[in-house]
């Protein structure tokens, strides 16, 4: 139960954090935590807001369902809740939240995300979403895999897998990925990936935009390389990070 002091301080967070335009609402490191969640989607103002910061909050699986069984939040396009603890339990209801088909930008890093949760957003009803951002997450190759074949990522520019677990498995699917065709910015490092990731993508015929690749701490070796930096498929590379 919300105690009316808790509504109080809430709403006061809410006076504070919100845009001059109400649209944006900037509550990062507020550590408002799963109770703190629940009376926020109980206060005033949240009919406008397109941008939700509730990154490092101590978010767990135990408040998202607030979050996903609001009906207020009919405005919502960007959602932040990266350093949170919402795990596979908080990822998969999420997944299907009635807001998630007009996101354009969402970021879940350090999550403690992993395969089932991975797969959940993976398959999510996303239709618009043009930034996805699960860094260091453990969701694996099966959930790359599913991504690339999902037509709701067919929008997106961004996407950071830094340290999720991917395989060169992984990449290869990703590298003949029609869906990712607008991809610009990559960013796999500190992912386990070898040549072969390199010559999957230094040989792809449909990642033909990307324009920043990040592949540092990684295993590709002098070949892996080379051979990025002689592709013909990534010929609008302007950054490409080894290091």
């Amino acid at each position: 139960m919300i105690t009316p002091t808790k509504m109080e301080y809430i709403n006061r967070l809410v006076a504070e954090c919100l845009s001059e335009e109400g649209d944006s609402l900037e509550m990062k490191g507020r550590f408002i935590g799963d109770e703190g969640l629940e009376a926020l989607m109980m206060a005033d103002k949240l009919e406008d807001i397109e941008n939700l910061d509730l990154s490092k909050n101590k978010i767990t699986h135990r408040g998202i369902p607030h979050l996903v069984n609001s009906d207020r939040l009919v405005k919502l396009k960007r959602l932040y809740l990266g350093e949170n603890q919402i795990g596979d339990k908080g990822t998969i209801p999420l997944s299907q939240a009635s807001f998630i088909p007009n996101l354009v930008h969402m970021d879940v890093r350090f999550n403690h995300i992993g395969p089932d949760g991975g797969m959940a957003l993976a398959q999510g009803p996303f239709k618009k979403i043009q930034v996805f951002i699960v860094q260091d997450n453990p969701i694996g190759d099966a959930a790359l895999k599913t991504m690339a074949t999902n037509p709701g990522f067919m929008h997106v520019r961004k996407l950071n897998i830094y340290r999720t677990q991917i395989t060169d498995k992984g990449i290869k699917t990703l590298a003949k990925s029609k869906v990712f065709k607008k991809l610009k910015h990559l960013n796999l490092a500190r992912n386990v990936l070898r040549v072969d990731a390199a010559l999957a993508l230094a040989n792809t015929k449909t990642l033909l935009n990307i324009e920043t690749l990040l592949m540092f701490d990684t295993f590709i070796g002098d070949q892996g390389v080379d051979a990025l930096l002689k592709s013909e498929g990534l010929s609008k590379l302007k950054t490409l990070r080894l290091t």
